[in-house]
């Protein structure tokens, strides 16, 4: 019986057939850990970010959408920008969890999210494709890291968690220059955007044409991050510009 990734107690999981022989049964979380891992609805969130809406006030949701994204819209910065699909709320256990991944290096923590990444990616195939589709729709490009903040940590997290999916991954961003925490500033200061802090990979950049791109990252907070990375991805041509985060913070 295996232990849990993030505690460390036995995973006390029953044993049966799907369990043995299933090839979503991969080494992962306990129940008690995976009761505190709080999924996001689907049926019920933001068509744009993936935003739980049943958790804003109602001031805050116009036609299924949250009123970040309606600001965005009106910013006219969408761009080849589309969507995004996040899989949990952000809550504290979820935050000392990443934490732990992010921070004090605990990568084999990516291994309890592959199921439900996996899954989310198949979703985000039909939404994009139809079920009957056999060919990879999308093209994975992970959020980089500077190479400062690279060299300090090791390992970028959104590259370690686009590998748990399978698809095809390009490195077709560079990320120039670190930015202040988004921890560290208002909803207002994360919803400003400035000059871009990324660039495109020329070499690696030029599979993206004509193609579908799904970015990759552990977190979606006012979805900044994603239209300054889609405005670099732009100069490439892709077809449309989506993407898939662990959380919605």
């Amino acid at each position: 019986m295996e232990r849990c990734l993030f505690c460390g107690e036995m995973r006390g999981d029953p044993l049966s057939f799907h369990n043995l022989f299933s090839p979503d049964y991969a080494p992962g979380f306990c129940l008690s850990c995976r009761e505190q891992l709080i999924p996001i609805d689907a049926r019920h969130c933001c068509c744009l970010c993936g935003r739980d809406l049943s958790r804003l006030n109602r001031d805050r949701v116009v036609e299924n959408r949250c009123s970040d994204c309606v600001k965005w819209a009106r910013s006219g910065r969408n761009g080849l920008y589309v969507s995004n699909r996040a899989i949990y709320h952000y809550n504290p256990f979820l935050k000392e969890m990443i934490n732990q991944f992010k921070f004090r290096g605990d990568v084999r923590l990516a291994d309890g999210f592959a199921v439900e990444l996996k899954r989310a990616y198949r979703h985000c195939e039909r939404e994009q494709s139809g079920i009957f589709k056999r060919k990879p729709s999308f093209l994975l490009v992970p959020v980089p890291l500077s190479s400062e903040r690279l060299l300090e940590r090791g390992f970028n997290q959104a590259d370690v968690l686009a590998r748990q999916i399978g698809a095809p991954i390009v490195q077709a961003l560079v990320r120039v220059r670190d930015e202040a925490k988004q921890s560290k500033k208002s909803r207002a200061e994360r919803m400003r955007l400035r000059a871009t802090p990324f660039r495109l990979n020329e070499k690696a950049a030029v599979r993206l044409s004509g193609h579908k791109i799904l970015l990759i990252d552990d977190i979606y907070t006012t979805g900044a991050t994603m239209r300054l990375a889609s405005e670099a991805l732009a100069a490439a041509r892709p077809h449309s510009i989506r993407s898939l985060t662990l959380i919605h913070g």
